[in-house]
């Protein structure tokens, strides 16, 4: 069966058979969509009449539809329609910069600048220190004052890009390794933890002390169920990964305080509370963040929990679920056998792990003795023209190290100094420990003796993020700093008038007077200062007073003799 004409075929051969028998050549035809971008064609007045029909032939009143000419041989092709290039998004306007001396700090400004309505900041870690740099939108005025009010050096951002007053450009501070909230979280100082009630709380500690986490939770009442985890760094630092256990605690209203506080204490332990904002970002109890859990939140992939804890233990970590929560082990809840009297040795289980001696913050130590300053290069400066005329000028002595230097004085003045890091003479000997600081794991004097080594010849000092050993001789009068290195030029002799009128009260005395006295030799109280600074930061209250006592102070000889007496051991 032949298959019917189409409409337009028709209208085509049509108007070939016209074209050709007014003896015009045949004019090509095509139908073709119009070039993109192109107007619509204009339609005409009057719309053309439908073709008449053929006799025999069916409507043909199809979908309307344009015919132009094909285009002359000779016609250029039409230009292509150029591309739409890509606008990459505008680059954030950055109008201040503040330098932090510490990452943590600059959590507060953060939070300060969420505020005032300016929510877009970048922080950037400066190479070759822990000084942090902060960049926000906010105005220079307003930016700058905020800034510097949370401890930072503002420098607002001039339109070609440089720091005003700054030693480089935005392009440099904008180069160096980000921060985002969870690094500058983890460089926090821990605390203790706070009174804070909290239903959930997660413990990651060394295998050796699961059991002991187990049944102390046990013995408080808490519902406890484990979760076996693989661990590895968060910044994928460090490529080994191990399994461990995770335990979470749950209590009926909240997790008992003083179950906190217990395991908070373990060695290589952190006590992790999931944030409001983010429940599988996991924050150690003991760091203590100024920013809302609103602002902490982060972008935890499914299947995963991020742990921020104690940095000098362990970086922050990435666990990953191996299965689902379970109940505790029946190895974890059991008590372990005793060992045969014949043992002597510890057992495996009863050795603690290996933990490092870190400096923590203590709010019960006390704040009001201070033994000793802990002062950096930059201060120096600062004591030059701080000290002239103040009786620390006069009494103090410098122990020099590298990058840090020890102020001890013999009287107790280093108290009032602005400046520094203040310390206190925890012993035995000379161990100093920062101010409101206690170290743990705790230790009594005769550990503390050996793990630092006090030997009577050097001092040891101990802060938050240092330890350092400065030998106890030669110690530098702090007056040092702003006296000239030479001695003073003084004139001496006679002139002509002075030795006539010697001559003359000669010839009337009928001796003979020297122009130059026999020298006399003149007590100088620095060395019994010295002697008694370097026997008190020893502990030697009873030497020191003797020292004092040479020196021609009194009342201070007397306050070491009754410091003597009070550390002197009761008699039986």
């Amino acid at each position: 069966m032949d298959r019917p004409e189409s409409p337009l075929r028709r209208l085509l051969n049509r108007i070939s058979a016209e074209s050709a028998t007014a003896g015009t050549p045949p004019t090509p035809f095509v139908a073709r969509p119009a070039t993109r971008g192109a107007p619509p064609p204009t339609p005409p007045a009057h719309p053309p009449a439908y073709p008449p029909r053929q006799p025999g032939a069916g409507s043909d009143h199809g979908i309307r539809f344009s015919v132009r000419p094909a285009r002359p041989p000779d016609e250029d092709a039409p230009a292509p329609v150029p591309p739409v290039p890509y606008s990459p998004p505008p680059a954030v306007e950055w109008r201040v910069a503040g330098r932090f001396p510490a990452a943590h700090r600059a959590l507060g400004a953060i939070e300060a600048l969420r505020n005032a309505g300016a929510a877009e900041w970048s922080c950037h870690a400066e190479p070759g220190g822990a000084a942090v740099w902060l960049l926000s939108v906010i105005g220079p005025a307003v930016g700058a004052e905020l800034l510097t009010l949370h401890g930072a050096e503002a420098l607002p951002v001039l339109p070609h890009g440089a720091l005003a007053g700054g030693p480089g450009q935005l392009a440099d501070v904008l180069s160096w390794p980000r921060l985002d909230v969870v690094d500058l979280v983890s460089r926090l100082p821990l605390a203790p933890p706070g009174a804070t009630a909290r239903r959930t709380l997660h413990v990651l500690t060394a295998p050796q002390l699961l059991p002991s986490v187990v049944r102390q939770a046990l013995a408080f009442g808490v519902e406890v169920s484990t979760l076996a985890v693989r661990v590895r760094a968060l910044e994928g630092t460090d490529p080994a990964e191990r399994e461990t256990t995770l335990v979470s605690l749950e209590g009926s209203d909240a997790v008992p305080h003083a179950l906190t506080v217990a395991l908070s204490a373990l060695p290589r332990t952190s006590v992790c509370r999931p944030v409001v904002s983010c429940e599988r970002l996991l924050l150690d109890v003991r760091l203590h963040s100024p920013v809302s859990d609103e602002l902490l939140y982060s972008p935890v992939p499914e299947g995963e929990l991020w742990l921020v804890g104690d940095r000098e233990e362990w970086p922050p970590l990435r666990l990953e679920p191996l299965g689902p929560p379970a109940p505790v082990p029946a190895r974890l809840v059991g008590v372990p056998p005793e060992p045969p009297a014949s043992i002597r040795e510890l057992p495996e289980v009863a050795r603690e792990p290996s933990v490092e001696v870190r400096v923590v913050a203590d709010a019960a130590a006390g704040t009001a003795a201070v033994d000793a300053v802990l002062l950096h290069d930059d201060e120096l400066p600062l004591l030059r023209r701080y000290l002239p005329g103040r009786p620390l000028g006069e009494a103090g002595f410098l122990l020099p190290g590298p990058g840090c230097h020890l102020l001890l004085e013999p009287a107790g003045l280093a108290r009032d100094l602005p400046f520094g890091i203040p310390l206190r003479r925890l012993g035995p000997g000379s161990l100093f420990l920062e101010s409101a600081h206690t170290l743990a794991p705790p230790l009594p004097p005769s550990a503390r003796a050996r793990l630092f080594a006090l030997d009577g010849m050097s001092a040891v000092v101990c802060w938050h993020g240092g330890r350092h050993r400065f030998p106890l001789t030669p110690m530098v009068p702090v007056w040092t700093l702003w006296t000239p290195p030479d001695p003073v030029e003084v004139s001496s002799g006679l002139s002509k008038a002075g030795r006539e009128l010697l001559d003359a009260l000669e010839t009337l005395a009928g001796t003979s007077i020297s122009p130059h006295p026999a020298p006399t030799t003149l007590h100088d109280p620095g060395e019994a200062l010295e002697r008694a600074t370097r026997l008190r930061a020893l502990g030697d209250h009873e030497g020191a007073a003797e020292a004092y006592r040479s020196a021609g102070d009194l009342l201070e000889a007397a306050r070491r003799y009754e410091a003597a007496a009070l550390d002197a051991p009761e008699e039986p």
